[in-house]
């Protein structure tokens, strides 16, 4: 089975309290997969992704990393205003994990179909893992 281990907290502490401290270690050692569905499009997405890459590769450089993100042509419905500016920062995530890390996917998803698109990620983590 698959087991979920909410975010990193990053540098939002006043807002997740101490939950967020030791996830690396907490998770990131005994994970198969990171499954990186970081939500917003302002640069702390891309900060998010950033230290999910580098903790990753600190604590365990071989698990498969899955960045999430939506298509392109469905963003301007999730998250009006600003689309060439979000779809470079979400090409940067990609290119991120694309360019760090030797065991990665990255999925781009359809809105609205939460439970065909779960079912494509859970798809690519059994696959990937076998």
């Amino acid at each position: 089975g698959i087991k979920l281990r909410d975010w990193d907290g990053g540098d939002l502490l006043d807002i997740v309290g101490q939950d967020w401290m030791g996830w690396q270690e907490d998770t990131l050692a005994k994970a198969d997969a990171v499954v990186n569905v970081v939500g917003g499009y302002t640069e702390q997405r891309e900060m998010a992704a950033e230290r999910i890459v580098r903790e990753s590769l600190r604590v365990n450089p071989t698990a498969l990393q899955i960045t999430v993100s939506p298509k392109d042509d469905e963003l301007r419905m999730i998250t009006p205003g600003a689309e060439s500016t979000k779809i470079a920062r979400l090409k940067q995530c990609e290119d991120l994990v694309s360019v760090n890390c030797a065991n990665f996917e990255n999925m781009r998803l359809e809105a609205n179909r939460v439970d065909e698109e779960c079912e494509r990620i859970k798809a690519v983590i059994y696959d990937r893992l076998k």
